[in-house]
């Protein structure tokens, strides 16, 4: 079914959406979900609707307790069960069980993956697609929601997103055989789309004047995507003159000023909005934070982009120098900031040991790795950097009881559990226990022989 647009649904959804978005810029959350709620039930793939129902929810939510958040996910298992028996029999249905509990949960993984299921299964592919990224940006680390994605997206002919998707969990995880094959596949699926091999009659008519087409349709995509940003950006100055105090056309200018490049200005605009009344808002903390590091990145990458043509520069050397530096100490003091305001955050406390690490700060990414093993997600993780930790300072009886903790938490012989497992071993070598290193080194060579060094090291010969 393809996409709705404010053009193509209906009046009655129309009229809902326009209430929508008034009760939305007047902060009136509550009856702004009701409105797009009633909208989406309407026109179900009206993806722009859902996407400022999911940004209203987002704000409403971030203001919960956490006793009523602990409340609310009680009383969704019910519905959660209802919604899942529904995604086949009645898709529509789940899709609005599933909207209901995104409500007052808007992180709620099981709902958004219901949703995005039932949405497949009325063949709503633009809304599974949307759901999915929603879901994605929140569980970045889960695979199996990026394949999903992917496979979505080659679903929809976007064969240059998928690619995007499986290059990125196959930077997580090289040896992913599926995302090796999907990337293979959306690569060609795209150069095939993109030289229209389908329509030509032969190979010549794929390739001639290629580049310049090529350069033509590059050129074209920046042009709009420039003037839709650049309309966008008028439209929410107009309304904010009418409503100066908006947070949510503030936002929504920070994020598009952001898009167009220009950084200075959207952190002139979230940086005001932060520091009124929304400023307990971290998402609106980290996306001012990944800005700032943003602008640091464009500042970096012209300054490499002038020593290509100057390599001899040792001024521009130094400047580079110094705003990697600068890069590096404001991603740490952001994380610094956000532990220190959301102490409970234990994902906030494990990002911020992983950079005290890379700084050689160890003692402070003991400190905050300890504490982020209380993460479940982050466990095993945390407990590995322990371990390594130890093992730079040299206290390595430490070090392997963080391994065996890491180890015991991981059945099946991956490829977390084998750099673990190596890493034990190499600690019992520094410690002159070589019989128990061996030992380790063999459990990985059981699976996989050519694992990093691991013949070399179980074959050796002992010396006399």
């Amino acid at each position: 079914m393809a996409e709705k647009t404010v053009e193509t649904i209906s009046k009655a959804a129309r009229d809902l959406y326009q209430k929508a978005l008034a009760a939305l810029e007047r902060n009136n959350l509550d009856y702004s979900i009701e409105m797009f709620q009633q909208c989406l039930a309407l026109e179900p793939n009206f993806t722009k609707a859902r996407n400022y129902l999911r940004a209203a929810q987002m704000k409403r939510a971030e203001g919960a307790s956490g006793l009523k958040r602990l409340f609310t996910g009680a009383k969704a298992q019910p519905l959660l069960a209802k919604a899942k028996l529904a995604v086949h029999r009645n898709p529509s249905e789940a899709m609005q069980i599933a909207e209901q509990i995104l409500s007052e949960d808007p992180r709620n993984h099981q709902a958004l993956s219901i949703l995005a299921e039932a949405a497949e299964s009325a063949d709503l592919r633009e809304t599974t697609a949307q759901t999915l990224e929603h879901l994605a940006k929140l569980h970045p680390r889960d695979t199996k929601v990026q394949h999903w994605l992917a496979r979505t997206y080659v679903a929809l002919k976007r064969h240059d997103l998928a690619r995007d998707v499986y290059e990125a969990i196959l930077r997580k995880d090289p040896h992913d055989f599926e995302a090796q094959k999907g990337l293979q596949d959306a690569t060609a699926h795209g150069a095939m789309q993109q030289g229209r091999w389908e329509e030509a009659s032969s190979y010549r008519d794929v390739i001639k004047d290629k580049d310049e087409a090529i350069a033509l349709e590059q050129a074209s995509r920046v042009i709009r995507a420039e003037d839709m940003t650049e309309n966008l950006i008028r439209e929410n100055l107009a309304k904010l003159q009418n409503a100066p105090d908006n947070p949510v056309i503030k936002r929504e200018l920070g994020r598009l000023y952001s898009q167009k490049g220009d950084f200075t200005k959207a952190l002139e605009y979230l940086e005001q909005l932060l520091a009124t009344e929304a400023g307990g808002d971290p998402t609106l903390e980290r996306e001012i934070a990944e800005i700032r590091l943003k602008r640091l990145d464009s500042l970096i990458a012209e300054k490499r982009q002038q020593l290509a043509s100057r390599p001899a520069d040792a001024v521009l050397r130094a400047e580079i120098t110094a705003l990697e530096q600068e890069h590096t100490q404001t991603l740490l003091a952001d994380t610094s900031k956000l532990v220190e305001r959301y102490p409970n955050d234990l994902n906030y406390r494990y990002d911020l040991a992983v950079l005290y690490m890379k700084a050689g700060d160890i003692q402070n990414a003991i400190e905050q790795f300890q504490k982020a093993v209380g993460q479940p997600q982050k466990r095993v993780a945390s407990l590995n950097f322990l371990g390594q930790c130890f093992h730079q300072l040299g206290l390595y009886d430490l070090a392997v009881d963080q391994y065996i903790h890491a180890i015991e938490e991981l059945p099946m012989m991956d490829a977390l559990k084998k750099e673990i497992t190596y890493n034990l071993g190499t600690t019992y070598e520094a410690m002159g226990e070589t019989e128990k290193a061996i030992a380790e080194f063999k459990k990985i060579a059981a699976v996989d022989f050519g694992y990093r060094d691991v013949r070399t090291k179980i074959t050796r010969k002992p010396t006399k």
